[in-house]
């Protein structure tokens, strides 16, 4: 209930929404003539637009987020788990395994089998359900992936029905219970996930990868469409992290 209640909140805050809802009314107030208004918002919505798609300003909302942590570069060998969490995926026979992973999906997946291989007897859990209209689930992908790439099917552990980073830190705690463990996961959303893990009393080590901020922002260069997916990234994170904070108070004067 309150992944979904979650999901529809969110939908109407993220900026190409916000951008969009301006340009609606902008175009309800101009068919009903009401022309100081319908300029207000088109205009709104122009700039708006034009600004979540503007690099220097997606950086400065992304680059807080990935500059938290570090690569992982000096693997402790005697670590026992590496949790990759899960990101998207589509489901088509046509194509590979590999293929059907998102960008995302497959740099968490490599960062998770490149730490994998320098443990000395370690175990890769893959994490992520299916989603509402795809029959696979993430996990079963990325696991089938793993192995192609010469991952031991007996050292993957599947957390094929967790839907959020909450539910993963749930259904991580039956394995790796107290014990130290990698945590892979997309730069900007590294923040995020470690508040999550150790609010569920886990002891998570970051590994952050498919970093977006690489370079500063270019003044000069016009608005880009991947610059508005890394500004919708951001404020998704910002959400996110406003709403677990919100769940946590709540549970804590409820009980």
């Amino acid at each position: 209930m309150l992944f979904t209640i979650k999901k529809f909140i969110s939908m109407f805050l993220m900026p190409m929404s916000l951008g969009l809802i301006l340009l609606f009314l902008g175009i309800i107030f101009l068919l009903s003539k009401n022309y100081k208004r319908a300029k207000f918002f088109l205009i709104s919505s122009f700039i708006w637009l034009a600004l979540i798609g503007y690099s220097p300003f997606s950086n400065y909302l992304i680059q807080p987020l990935e500059n938290q942590y570090k690569s992982y570069i000096d693997v402790d060998p005697k670590i026992e788990y590496v949790l990759v969490l899960g990101s998207g995926h589509v489901t088509n026979d046509k194509m590979s395994k590999l293929s059907q992973l998102s960008t995302s999906a497959l740099m968490r997946l490599t960062e998770g089998i490149r730490i994998y291989r320098k443990l000395d007897n370690g175990k890769l859990i893959l994490s992520g359900y299916a989603g509402e209209d795809i029959k696979t689930p993430h996990a079963f992908i990325s696991r089938d992936v793993a192995i192609s790439l010469g991952v031991p099917a007996s050292d993957i552990i599947t957390q094929e029905e967790a839907k959020d980073t909450a539910e993963e830190a749930e259904y991580a705690k039956k394995t790796v219970n107290k014990n130290k463990f990698v945590l892979v996961t997309s730069a900007f959303h590294m923040p995020r996930a470690i508040n999550i893990f150790e609010s569920a009393n886990l002891s998570p080590i970051a590994a952050p990868t498919d970093f977006l901020s690489k370079e500063d922002g270019d003044y000069k260069r016009e608005p880009r469409g991947k610059e508005i997916r890394k500004s919708e990234l951001a404020i998704h994170e910002y959400l996110g992290t406003f709403w677990h904070s919100l769940i946590e108070k709540i549970r804590f004067y409820v009980n």
